[in-house]
């Protein structure tokens, strides 16, 4: 550097004693000039690049135009400003030093061998005519080479910002040239051959084509051999063979390759002075390769060494300098496989911060953009999977770095061309993180978009590329998630066969092969369990065993492979009874709880699987010793927060299980209040019907159990919190949805407008087709909902709206039990018990005789359509009597009445007031089991008389009526105070009659049926009928009308209760079909107004078949209950043809006698009334039985 110095400090003199006007001025000023980039290129200071721009500029400037050397000196500064453009990123920069070798050529004479012409505006047109002028100039021009060679310099920088594909393929050509125009000997060979390489190596990395990267690395072993081992350029040149070696060994897995490109990066460090600008560079190319050698053999020394080298080419360069962004980027990714190997918090925290620093520097016009911020992508899932809280704050926190993750990786994605190989890389980053939302909050769109993605990252990555067996492995796994949610046996045939894909593709020693045959057991256990077939399970446990052998002690996928191979002989213990396998299922579970980080949010299923094995062994051995470590296993389980909120759902309820068989209610009480206050996380609002379903079904029953616990407690208030808490939460949020608004609209106009447009976008269902479109408008629902969410927040900060749309407190529940007592029953493996909420007080009275194991058969396996039963047969759409019915009598309906019903309304007899003369109205709610039981049908029956015993029954006492929850029926009353009175004049009737159905039994009551109502009713009511209807005439015509009645066949799906529904009927090209109005598209709409009954004749409309959805209440009553009716009509089971006409005579004849001062009271009475007067002309039960009312 003295040297250095010593010469620029004698050429500053010679030009300060230049005159002006001297024809040796620019020459020396040029000289200057270059010193100083020569001083820049040592040190790297700012200061000095700037010094030699200003020094070439003047020069250019007082260089007359037509002078022979001009062009010599703008190739000079055009080369300057290519270094300010390297260190600064300024494309203006880039663009003139591009002008300027552009110009190099047009300074010369017209008939000069150099002279070309150029549009500036149209670079590729310049390009060309440069391309052109160069073609036309002799061979052996002095100039030429050079032209060429400084040209692709620049060119490919500006390919290297832009990714404009056209200025690589022309920076390759111009290097090509400048290399065959170079004799060998010529001492610029090495630095143009050098050059060539890199070019190539570049064209390799977006075209991934392998003659690319052999000529890449050909010629830089060229440029090498032709450096002498003193050159000041040896070690940059040492530096770009290790680079391409590198890329050769990523492609190949040539162990030979990366230990040449570590080798070769090692001498390029050593043979750089430590205060030189190059150093930097050298350091992070050491580093890369020994990251690169870690993993492929897991030597944590080879991890630990890349990062302190990586850390010393950080610290050695500029903050400004373009070169720390892709070095802090790799220090992060190599922090990031630190902390997935030792788990340690900080390395994944720094591993963020330097990518994030990473992003934050880089342009966004920059191609290097995606792939930052996919990386910035993966690091921010990392820790939202592992710091996952779900405390309010925490879980907010949690879900805002997931939501971050995955806009960043769109982003990318739509930051990167076409035909860049980094799409496929991209593609799967996105796929992951969709995936991982999906674990998380179940939501089904997120998992389609996911797999979409996968399959994309798949196809667009050759077959014989390394990265492919990690897409397939992907891919698999996400179709593996869609059959464990659909049961879609092609999704698990498909996962298995790109699980074996991945595995074959998978070297033996890489270090994913052990974590890839894991999975490829998972799946093959899967298919076990579904056909049962001991040759998949035989060949899962032995891959599995495989996978842990390669697998090392400190490996962090060790604690995944040895669950695997748990679960796996636990199932083969569970087919055999083989206490071997379940002693070794134990011992490996055991170890992989104490192995993993306490705080890994894998932990809890970890714990969980324990308790479980332990509990099956309990139950094989007996031993207390096995239950009690269940039982701590299960409530470790739920204590960790970071775990995802089902699976702590599942460990709370098996551990207060076992303690309510121990007796220890207390401890049990409190855990499962604690895993309620869950069910909001597990069951969003803002999910997609189908999604919020799959919730349920997971955690049927918890709110049942907790209530029963508290029950024992003593704590009344706590369990009829719990059970309208739990119970019916998407029948709860779709009221949410609709509450009126019009206190809020008068109070705070600008507040409930907003509420309002949130509300609507958040809650309307997405139901395009098109997987991008479809994706959109999932985004704008998601972010609809955080405006809501915002929204509600402020509304909550308003004097009087503290409490708006949070769940109602006990004395809001006490209040709508103003028009009469609502009875819920409870009825759970803990304890049956029923709670009476009235305007005096809320109590429980224990049902000790409501013991199931002791019910009549009919209560066992038939009612409710959930307790072992042929769906089939509800499958048929009959409205008539179903033969299966036959085992419902008399028995059943005095086992109801004796060890339920009767001890209620006696314990009712002393809450009423006594000087009443009118038969009380009772709301019943039932839960789980009891959810579909004929509370209003059942009393004591003689034999002898073939009817019921006087008094003793339901109808003889009390005006019975149902809802779903207690939220529900505040909801129907609201909506009751806006229906239409009975006995105007403006009264109005649609009658939606279906007396054939194409496909189905013809109905041939309904034309009775519709006569009857126009016989009882047109003398004070207006009528109109549709007669065929299809769904879309019924939806538009339904709100202008105050009582709707249907005549028509009904259908409960067994599988999915959103898709029972009604049968109207459309015309298609092919003649006229079903046309199917659902309890989805029902429950969308929101019809308050005039409406005021539904009347639904048909079968089963309050009928629930799917076990684990009932306490959804998720059935046709309750769905127009939901679009704003307030009273609704319908039936438990199917409904006898005939009946029905003799029903809605006789209901719609007391409607008009019972007179309009209580015209809600009016609609209830009317129907016990009619059902009395087809119990008289019946005592059949399976006739009259059927119908109730729901609502107000």
């Amino acid at each position: 550097m003295d040297d250095l110095q010593a010469v620029i400090s004698k050429v500053e003199l010679v030009v300060s004693i230049t005159p002006e006007d001297h024809l040796d001025r620019a020459t020396r000023l040029n000289t200057l000039a270059n010193m100083l980039s020569h001083r820049y290129d040592r040190t790297g200071n700012i200061g000095d690049l700037q010094a030699p721009i200003s020094k070439a500029e003047l020069a250019v400037s007082i260089t007359p135009e037509n002078h022979p050397t001009r062009a010599e000196w703008i190739l000079s500064l055009g080369i300057k400003l290519l270094d300010r453009y390297r260190r600064t990123g300024n494309m203006n920069d880039l663009q003139a030093a591009i002008s300027k070798v552009e110009l190099v050529v047009s300074a010369a004479p017209e008939h000069h061998p150099g002279r070309r012409t150029g549009n500036m505006d149209d670079l590729q047109a310049a390009i060309s005519k440069a391309e052109l002028a160069i073609s036309t100039s002799p061979k052996n021009h002095p100039n030429r080479v050079a032209w060429l060679e400084n040209l692709g310099i620049v060119l490919l920088d500006r390919y290297t910002r832009t990714g404009i594909m056209d200025d690589l393929q022309v920076a390759i050509s111009k290097a090509e040239l400048a290399v065959s125009a170079t004799p060998e000997n010529h001492p610029d060979q090495a630095r143009r051959l050098n050059t060539l390489a890199i070019t190539l190596s570049d064209r390799y990395k977006r075209t991934e084509n392998m003659d690319d990267l052999q000529a890449a690395v050909s010629k830089a072993e060229l440029a090498l051999s032709a450096t002498p081992e003193d050159h000041s350029a040896r070690a940059r040149r040492l530096n770009t063979l290790a680079n391409i070696l590198s890329n050769r060994y990523n492609r190949t897995g040539n162990m030979d390759d990366l230990q040449a490109a570590i080798s070769k990066a090692e001498l390029a460090v050593s043979a750089t002075p430590e205060d030189h600008f190059d150093r930097a560079r050298a350091l992070s190319t050491l580093a890369s390769m020994l990251f690169n050698r870690y993993r492929s053999t897991e030597n944590i020394d080879d991890l630990q060494a890349a990062i302190s080298k990586e850390e010393l080419a950080v610290s050695a360069l500029p903050e400004d300098h373009p070169d720390q962004v892709p070095t802090l980027n790799n220090l992060g990714n190599m922090l990031a496989d630190r902390y997935n190997r030792t788990g340690n918090m900080d390395d994944l925290q720094a591993a963020i911060s330097k990518v994030e620093l990473a992003v934050s520097a880089t342009p966004e016009d920059h191609p290097d953009r995606a792939v930052l911020l996919n990386n910035f992508e993966i690091r921010l899932s990392e820790r939202y999977s592992r710091t996952g809280n779900m405390d309010d704050l925490h879980a907010a926190i949690s879900k805002a770095e997931l939501a971050a993750a995955i806009s960043k990786a769109e982003l990318a994605f739509s930051a990167t061309p076409e035909d860049d190989p980094d799409q496929a890389r991209l593609l799967n980053g996105l796929a992951n993180a969709l995936s991982d939302r999906y674990n998380r909050t179940g939501n089904m769109d997120d998992l389609q978009t996911a797999i979409l993605k996968a399959e994309l990252a798949v196809s667009a990555t050759p077959e014989g590329h390394p990265t492919r067996a990690l897409w397939l492995y992907n891919l698999g796994f996400k179709l593996s998630n869609r059959y464990k949610r659909t049961g879609d046996m092609d999704d698990l045939q498909a996962a298995i066969s790109k699980a074996e894909l991945a595995v074959s593709a998978t070297p033996e020693n890489h270090t994913d092969q052990a974590g890839r045959i894991n999975i490829l057991s998972n799946m093959l256990l899967d298919r076990c369990n579904r056909t049962d077939n001991m040759n998949d399970l035989q060949a899962a446990i032995s891959k599995a065993e495989l996978a842990l052998s390669a697998t090392s002690e400190d490996h962090p996928d060790q604690a995944k492979v040895l669950n695997t191979l748990a679960s796996l002989l636990l199932s083969r213990y569970r087919r055999t009874r083989n206490m071997n396998d379940l002693d070794a299922a134990i011992l490996k579970a055991e170890l992989v709880v104490s192995i993993a980080p306490k705080d890994h949010p894998d932990q809890a299923g970890w714990l969980f699987n324990l308790g479980n094995k332990l509990s099956n062994r309990y139950e094989r051995t007996r031993n207390i010793d096995d239950l009690e470590r269940a039982l701590s296993s299960y409530i470790d389980s739920f204590d960790l927060p970071s775990a995802i909120p089902i699976v702590r759902v599942r460990g709370a309820r098996n551990a207060f299980y076992i303690l309510a068989a121990m007796k220890k209610w207390d401890q049990a009480s409190s855990l499962a209040q604690a895993a309620i206050k869950l069910l909001p996380f597990v069951c969003d609002r803002y999910l997609s019907r189908e999604d919020q379903q799959y919730a349920m079904l997971q955690i049927s029953g918890l709110a049942l159990d907790a209530c029963s616990l508290s029950l024992k407690m003593g704590n009344v208030h706590q369990g009829l919190q719990q059970l309208e808490f739990g119970r019916g939460i998407i029948l709860g949020y779709l009221v949410d949805g609709r509450t009126g608004l019009s206190k809020l609209q008068h109070d705070h106009p600008p507040l409930a407008n907003e509420y309002e447009a949130f509300r609507y976008k958040a809650y309307t269902d997405v139901e395009e087709k098109d997987p991008l479109i479809r994706a959109q408008l999932v985004r704008e629902r998601r972010d609809a909902a955080s405006g809501l969410q915002d929204c509600l927040y402020r509304i909550r900060l308003e004097r009087g709206y503290e409490g708006f749309l949070l769940e109602p407190i006990v004395d809001e529940l006490q209040q709508t039990a103003s028009e009469g007592p609502i009875v819920i029953v409870n009825a759970t493996d803990i304890g049956c018990d029923a709670i009476i909420v009235s305007t005096s007080k809320i109590q429980a009275i224990a049902l000790p005789e409501m013991n199931f194991s002791q019910a009549p058969s009919f209560f066992q396996q038939k009612l409710g359509r959930y307790r072992s039963i042929d769906h089939e047969q509800w499958r048929n759409y009959k409205r008539d009597l179903e033969d299966d019915t036959g085992g419902v009598g008399s028995d059943e309906m005095s086992w109801l009445w004796f060890s339920c019903v009767k001890p209620i309304l006696e314990e009712l007899k002393d809450i009423q007031e006594s000087d009443s003369h009118e038969l009380p109205r009772v709301w019943w709610i039932g839960t789980g089991i009891a959810s579909s039981f004929p509370f209003h049908a059942a009393g004591q029956y003689n034999k002898e008389l073939e009817g019921y015993q006087d008094s003793e029954n339901t109808l003889s006492q009390i005006i019975p009526s149902y809802t779903p929850t207690i939220k529900a029926l505040s909801y129907a009353r609201s909506c009751a105070s806006k229906a239409a009175k009975i006995n105007k004049s403006e009264t109005s009737i649609l009658v939606v009659a279906m007396p054939t159905t194409p496909g189905h039994k013809s109905l041939l009551g309904v034309g009775r049926e519709k006569l009857a109502i126009e016989q009882m009713t047109r003398a004070f009511c207006k009528i109109e009928a549709l007669e065929p209807p299809t769904v879309e005439d019924v939806l538009k015509n339904m709100s202008k009308f105050d009582i709707v009645h249907f005549a028509c066949h009904g259908s409960v799906d067994p599988e999915d209760p959103s898709n029972s529904h009604l049968l109207l009927q459309k015309s298609e090209p092919s003649g006229l079909v079903v046309d199917k109005l659902t309890v989805s598209e029902i429950s969308k709409r929101n019809i308050l107004g005039q409406t005021w009954i539904a009347y639904l004749s048909a079968c089963s409309t309050a009928g629930v078949e799917a076990k684990s959805l009932a306490d959804e209440c998720l059935h046709l009553n309750s769905a127009f209950q939901v679009a704003g009716f307030a009273h609704v009509i319908g039936s438990l089971w199917p409904a006898d043809d005939n009946v029905c006409v003799r029903l809605a005579e006789s209901f719609y004849s007391s409607l008009t006698k019972v007179g309009t001062k209580h015209s809600n009271r009016a609609v209830a009475e009317a129907l016990r009334n009619a059902v009395l007067d087809i119990r008289l002309e019946s005592q059949d039960f399976r006739l009259w039985a059927p119908f109730i009312h729901s609502g107000e």
